[in-house]
């Protein structure tokens, strides 16, 4: 599948589309795609700094702390924590998760992933006062 992440409002992908080999054979939850990308399933070896970012997209406010505290980007994060923030931060409204052309509202939703479907994350920016 192709991920990529976007904020809404940037003229660029902060993430361009990236090849990312996922392909259960049933349809899973979006909770579960969501936790499978972030941890970069099935031990796939993902480049700390496209990590880094797509991080950034889906759980800002949580990440940025961490990079302080342990260093260099992507490494030291505790992923699990990561993966907290970011389901919270679906349940808040903060991004919004397509597959394929649809949005996908629920995390308890099940989604069919093939090989040529395209998941677009998409951070909302509140506007300023």
């Amino acid at each position: 599948m192709l991920v990529e992440a976007r904020v809404l409002g940037w003229p660029r992908a902060v993430v361009e589309p990236h090849e990312f080999a996922y392909e259960p054979s049933h349809p899973v939850p979006l909770r579960q795609l969501i936790a499978d990308v972030l941890r970069g399933h099935a031990g796939q070896a993902l480049d700390p700094d496209w990590s880094w970012r797509f991080l950034q997209v889906l759980a800002a406010n949580q990440v940025e702390p961490l990079r302080t505290a342990n260093g260099a980007p992507g490494g030291g994060v505790d992923v699990d924590a990561v993966v907290s923030a970011a389901l919270e931060g679906f349940d808040h409204g903060y991004y919004y998760v397509f597959v394929g052309g649809d949005q996908v509202e629920d995390l308890d939703q099940l989604v069919r992933i093939e090989p040529t479907t395209r998941v677009r994350f998409v951070r909302l920016v509140p506007l300023a006062d």
